[in-house]
């Protein structure tokens, strides 16, 4: 019976964590537009993320290897960073481009206690990159892109910065409310010119890889 009941607590323990999770989705679907501001940034943190989004096996999905140089946009305060630049190692480059300067020195603290130094925390926008051309390796944006709002152009400056053959890697999850649907990602991608490498579905959510041109 003891047991019983230790189980109906981390049930009910789990619901709980479950329903404040789907009110706090349902809140900022309906009020918000454009990125999460760093006044919610926690919801980035929020402890279910790792059953739905676990750090290193959705990077792995992602084709950099050590010594590339990788744009993450949209980092916020660095749930991906951390492990990001721990994978392109000490030869690489992790290029962490935010449109919010508070998420940016969020984001900046954090490398300085993990004690990341080939991470470089920048503020800017997907719509005007402050990158030269073919100058990255790859690129990835993980529950990004639904929060651009003139997303083809996002795609020609993410085309520009890429070398040719540079992997391009877009993550989505049912759980963000700025979901994007498959078909519409693979089309916004294929009209910018870039070819599909790889698609993989995971829970509530899928990755999608492509070549530039």
């Amino acid at each position: 019976m003891r047991v019983l009941r230790v189980l109906l607590v981390v049930l009910l323990a789990a619901g709980g964590f479950l329903f404040v999770y789907v009110v706090q989705w349902l809140r900022e679907r309906h009020a918000r537009g454009g990125p999460i501001p760093f006044s919610r940034a926690h919801i980035l943190e929020h402890p279910l993320r790792p059953l739905i989004h676990p750090q290193r096996s959705t990077l792995e999905k992602f084709r950099f290897k050590p010594g590339d140089t990788v744009l993450e946009l949209g980092p916020g305060i660095g749930y991906f960073t951390v492990e990001a630049g721990r994978m392109v190692g000490p030869e690489g480059r992790l290029l962490c481009l935010d449109i919010q300067p508070p998420m940016i020195g969020a984001l900046r603290g954090r490398l300085e206690e993990r004690n990341v130094t080939n991470a470089h925390p920048m503020a800017g926008d997907a719509l005007n990159l402050p990158l030269a051309d073919n100058s990255v390796d790859a690129a990835f944006l993980v529950t990004v892109l639904g929060e651009i709002p003139d997303r083809p152009r996002a795609m020609g400056e993410l085309r520009r910065v890429l070398r040719p053959g540079g992997v391009l890697s877009i993550s989505e999850s049912l759980a963000d409310p700025d979901y994007q649907l498959e078909d519409s990602v693979r089309d916004l991608c294929r009209a910018s010119g870039f070819e599909v490498l790889d698609h993989s579905r995971e829970r509530l959510g899928y990755t999608m890889c492509f070549a530039a041109p």
